[in-house]
């Protein structure tokens, strides 16, 4: 499991290498709907896994598509509520990739 490290900005731009893939992660707050929505790109593919797909506490975003990992945003704080403002997501929640086995581990531990 890593944690993506963020910040209270509009929008957020990191390159990374995780599970022998190098990807460009956008995450991008819709100041609408008081969520996260994030683009991920294939660097050595160069093609997108996906455009503006939405983020949920708790809700493993990636889970239907073909990829070894899921992102799962996470309340810090217990509540286990969506964001109420911009600056929840650098303070009250962590944004987490994990492999779809890690994910389906620890909801099993926890139920």
């Amino acid at each position: 499991m890593y944690v993506i490290q963020t910040t209270s900005d509009d929008v957020l731009e990191q390159s990374f290498s995780l599970y022998d893939m190098n990807l460009r992660l956008t995450l991008r707050f819709n100041a609408v709907s008081i969520g996260y929505q994030f683009d991920l790109f294939d660097i050595d593919n160069d093609k997108y896994i996906t455009q503006n797909k939405g983020l949920s506490v708790s809700s493993p975003a990636l889970i239907e598509f073909d990829t070894p990992f899921v992102l799962v945003l996470y309340d810090k704080s217990g509540l286990g509520i969506n964001a109420i403002s911009k600056g929840d997501l650098n303070n009250r929640m962590q944004l987490l990739i994990m492999t779809k086995e890690e994910y389906r581990e620890a909801i099993w531990s926890n139920s």
